[in-house]
């Protein structure tokens, strides 16, 4: 089974709640657009694989990094079973978007050497690394901040 992982900019929190049933990529009927800027990244969890990457890019260890009081924090959920919308923390968000497309490239390798992503192809994480990135971009110029809209 996938853990489904859908990364999305929000004005805030309330709004961000607004998706937890329906998913951040869901159609507005009104206007047959998508509400909400999102990447899909299938396996990629908010809390455990997203805390090893923010510890690689701001070289800090991983019990401190998610310590942050907006990593993988709830936001709302549509019951015991799912799914949630939880946050991603302003230093990810701030450090992805500062890094260059060699670094991306350079900390996909990192990243896909770790236990949690052990077997993963680089050049797969490094185009979703880009995905995020491009996201945390988006979110660092509109002022939003960045969440997780997770099913299983």
């Amino acid at each position: 089974m996938v853990l489904l992982t859908d990364y999305f900019a929000a004005e805030g929190d309330e709004r961000a709640a607004s998706v937890a049933v329906q998913g951040p990529r869901a159609v507005d009927p009104a206007t047959m657009r998508r509400t909400f800027a999102a990447v899909e990244l299938p396996g990629i969890d908010p809390f455990v694989v997203l805390g090893t990457l923010t510890s690689l890019l701001v070289h800090r260890p991983y019990a401190e990094v998610v310590r942050h009081p907006r990593h993988g924090t709830l936001v709302a959920s549509a019951g015991d079973e799912g799914p949630w919308v939880v946050s991603v923390s302003e230093e990810l968000v701030a450090a992805l978007a500062a890094t260059t497309s060699t670094a991306i490239d350079r900390l996909a390798v990192r990243w896909s050497a770790t236990a949690e992503l052990e077997g993963s192809d680089p050049e797969e994480l490094s185009a979703a690394l880009h995905e995020l990135a491009s996201l945390c971009v988006r979110v660092d110029d509109t002022g939003h901040r960045l969440y997780c809209w997770t099913s299983l």
